[in-house]
């Protein structure tokens, strides 16, 4: 029973570092079957529609077959937090919205190559429960970003010329309850592991639990087995029919 437990408990804390350090995922394997399109090339993406894991799914950034721009059957401008930890948002909004907005500006955060602005993020971010820990660990996740983005070596400065940035594109997001909010964030991540090197680009799909706590939104880890849907692009005829709604930042969708 206390194996059992303890089993229980290092899958829960395994869950909450793959939502809010992002890449950890890339350390504790749950990132399986990534395929990856750079210079004009594309592999092919998986095969099935739904992941059976708690971690981030990938695939390639793909255009539509037909070559056309299919515009987006639905935008969100998710709300601001009305304060800042350091560079960070907080304080959003109690709304469905204002988690989904937590959640992706938290996982945006979480694909840095520096250490001290992922454990920022996990101070900001994450549910009380879970913090201290996942503090602890943050200097993994940074590593583990390295590993995704092939950048050499894992710790020190970063190299000229080395890359990793996160566009979240695409977000839903369901009420559980007025005070928690399941969160899917779908992203553009491009990165290169040096000058010179060719330029990668992966869609994500990340998830996550957004709960009300002490006035504001902080992450927790979803469910075990809960699917996950394979990445889409948008502008492509499958971003609308997952469901997605389209990101508006600015000018930019």
């Amino acid at each position: 029973m206390t194996l059992n437990l303890q089993q229980q408990a290092q899958r829960r804390m395994r869950r909450a570092l793959i939502f809010l350090v992002g890449l950890v995922v890339v350390l504790v394997g749950a990132l399986v079957g990534i395929a990856f399109t750079g210079g004009g090339s594309t592999t092919a993406a998986p095969d099935s529609k739904a992941t059976e894991s708690a971690g981030p799914s990938a695939m390639p950034t793909v255009k539509p077959d037909d070559g056309g721009y299919v515009a987006p059957a639905e935008t969100v401008k998710l709300p601001d937090g009305t304060a800042k930890a350091g560079n960070l948002s907080v304080q959003f909004p109690h709304t469905p919205e204002g988690a989904a907005a937590m959640a992706v500006a938290s996982v945006r955060n979480a694909w840095s190559l520096d250490p001290a602005q992922v454990k920022a993020g996990i101070l900001a971010y994450a549910s009380a429960q879970y913090r201290d820990q996942m503090a602890a660990v943050a200097e993994d996740g940074a590593k583990g970003n390295r590993q995704y983005a092939g950048i050499t070596p894992e710790t020190g400065p970063v190299p000229p010329g080395a890359t990793l940035n996160a566009w979240p594109i695409g977000v839903r997001y369901a009420a559980v309850n007025g005070d928690t909010v399941d969160v899917l964030v779908l992203l553009r991540v491009t990165h290169a592991a040096k000058v010179g090197a060719q330029s990668t680009t992966t869609l994500v799909v990340s998830p996550g639990r957004a709960v009300w706590e002490g006035g504001d939104w902080k992450g927790v880890p979803t469910a075990p087995g809960k699917p996950i849907p394979d990445p889409v692009d948008v502008g492509t005829a499958g971003f609308n029919e997952d469901h997605w709604k389209a990101i508006q930042e600015g000018d930019r969708l």
